[in-house]
């Protein structure tokens, strides 16, 4: 119980910094979630079949599917990165598959790094 505790005031004071500085990053917010909840199959040096990785920002940036690129800067709620973590994209199952859905709070902040421009800050 102490330990949960701990957690939620870390993952509020967190959310609160990040709401204080406005700027998501993507090396300090974005790609630690990738590392740990993506990177098991979107990494390059097991070849995922999808041909879509995140071992780093050129790779998550170049990342292009049948249905459109994957991240549309400024557009976060049109990128098909969103659209698969929500599971509302038209195609395909939502992501992480067969793994536990990323917190909507998540979500949002990926989201709101696209909305910024999807910069490698």
């Amino acid at each position: 119980m102490k330990k949960l505790l701990i957690a939620i005031i870390i993952i509020a004071g967190i959310m609160s910094a990040q709401e204080k500085k406005g700027k998501i990053s993507f090396k300090d917010d974005v790609m630690p979630i990738f590392q740990k909840k993506c990177m098991n199959c979107h990494n390059t040096e097991d070849e995922s079949p999808s041909g879509f990785y995140l071992d780093n920002y050129a790779e998550l940036m170049k990342g292009d599917s049948r249905n459109g690129p994957v991240v549309i800067p400024k557009k976060g709620e049109e990128s098909i990165l969103i659209l698969k973590l929500r599971g509302t994209a038209t195609f395909g199952k939502q992501m992480p598959r067969g793994k536990i859905v990323l917190d909507a709070n998540i979500i949002d902040m990926i989201s709101k790094w696209i909305d910024q421009g999807a910069k490698n800050n």
